[in-house]
């Protein structure tokens, strides 16, 4: 969805009967993020800088607002006022959940679907007149808290500006019975991963590196499991991706596991998009915005593409890769002339790079004599991304496809060897943010599920 009008003061997230925002709700909301959106959580600020982040947010209102006093409903048909309060919960038996079906049947599945898995049949917009999704239920997926008295507040309230009303009918028993019923279509896993989080990935000291992601050193260290966001959100999206890391106190190799059901590993066709994950690296302890940096703060971008790997193994691939039968007629930009036309060794070594634009330009990509899959970047704020020259280019990895999972390994000495590339150290501490592409998915460029800062610590 499109960003917050801040002027307006129109929030989705609210928890009082005249649908406006608690300071609890907005506090929440920027120390949570919004999971189902691009917001990302900024629980890791100090406390006191996001309640003036609250306050901030407020004083961008054209017209102010305060919540009223609590109050209850007086009778039935009836609304209260202030901040919803939520009653004691009662027990969710057989008969609980069959009311809650039938509630949920009446009044949300023509959205959300019979079984709550966000395909009702009728159609969505917003108030702004965009088109909008029913939430799917069962992925453990809430933009507000999947707490139960949060969830309770958010069925009474509804979301103003969607098309989820308000269900004061609900207050009272029916209301803790939906939500009960909404909690029991997704496990407590589901809601975690849902949720940015900010982990520490401790990079263990060995006598070497790895070069493989098969290699049994790995198993020195520690896995951590980060959770991943779309910034183009969907439903159908890696949740998760496992990072370990370790250093020699020369070379630093940091190992990359998510799940991918295929190998998108050809980038010929306009239609077709590879496979891909990055780590950026900030030189400093408080981190710039971790899509791209900023312009004062640079970061260093270390990626690994599918295809390039492809290229590797066993040469580098042509639009023969995707259609095999091909027509083609002789090419005039050999070194040597064959005896016998036509050739087919139009991106090969044999070739003169004076007739192959991309690689006499220099584009790394176009280069049939490179040696690694990976590339080695740098950004300073949006529309920045700059690959480094050849001669500046000290990744290396490899990458491994099976059983429907990615096993990627990123290695590059400590010391950086140019401008605007990381230095890191025994004993150091930076912060590192991950990033991954699925090629059936069309990921591509900005299209793609990234984990919000962690911290990246190198033992002495």
């Amino acid at each position: 969805p499109k960003p917050r009008d801040f002027t307006a003061a129109k929030y989705r997230l609210v928890s009082t009967w005249e649908r406006v925002p608690t300071d609890d709700d907005l506090f929440l909301a920027i120390s949570r993020g919004m999971p189902g959106s691009a917001m990302p959580s900024w629980g890791h600020l100090p406390e006191e800088t996001r309640w003036a982040l609250v306050h901030y947010v407020k004083s961008l209102a054209a017209t102010p607002w305060a919540a009223a006093a609590a109050a209850d409903p007086k009778a039935e048909g009836q609304t209260g006022t202030g901040v919803i309060r939520v009653p004691p919960a009662p027990p969710f038996t057989p008969e609980a959940r069959k009311l809650a079906l039938e509630r949920f049947a009446d009044a949300c599945a023509s959205c959300h679907g019979k079984t709550g898995k966000g395909d009702g049949t009728e159609a969505q917009k917003d108030d702004l007149g965009y088109p909008t999704s029913p939430r799917d239920l069962t992925t453990g997926v809430f933009k507000g808290s999947p707490d139960p008295a949060h969830l309770y507040r958010r069925i009474v309230a509804g979301l103003p500006g969607t098309p989820m009303p308000m269900s004061d009918w609900a207050y009272g028993a029916d209301a803790w019975h939906l939500v009960n019923l909404i909690r029991s279509w997704s496990s407590d896993g589901q809601r975690e991963r849902a949720e940015m989080r900010k982990f520490r990935i401790v990079a263990r000291r060995v006598a070497r590196v790895p070069d493989h992601p098969d290699s049994g050193t790995w198993r020195l260290a520690p896995p951590v499991n980060l959770h991943l966001m779309p910034l183009w959100w969907r439903s159908d999206r890696p949740e998760e991706i496992t990072v370990r890391a370790l250093h020699d106190g020369t070379q630093l190799a940091v190992l990359l596991v998510w799940a991918d059901a295929t190998s998108d590993h050809t980038a010929m066709r306009p239609q077709d998009f590879r496979d891909a994950v990055a780590v950026q690296f900030s030189p400093t302890l408080d981190p710039p915005f971790f899509a791209m940096g900023s312009r004062s703060e640079f970061v260093n971008i270390w990626m690994w593409k599918a295809e390039r790997q492809a290229d590797l193994e066993p040469a580098f691939q042509d639009l023969e890769k995707v259609y095999p039968n091909l027509g083609i007629d002789s090419y005039p930009n050999l070194k040597v002339a064959p005896f016998e036309q036509p050739t087919r060794h139009a991106l090969t070594l044999d070739s003169d790079p004076t007739f192959v634009t991309g690689w006499g330009a220099g584009n790394i990509v176009s280069d049939p004599s490179r040696k690694s899959p990976a590339e080695d970047l740098y950004a300073q704020g949006f529309g920045t991304l700059r690959a480094r020259p050849r001669a500046e280019q000290a990744v290396d990895a490899r990458g491994v496809h099976a059983t429907g999972t990615y096993r990627v390994v990123l290695r590059r000495d400590l010391i950086g060897n140019a401008a605007l590339a990381v230095t890191l150290a025994p004993g150091f501490t930076m912060p590192v943010a991950f990033a991954v592409w699925n090629g059936s998915a069309g990921d591509r460029d900005g299209k793609k599920s990234v984990t919000i800062w962690q911290d990246l610590v190198l033992e002495p």
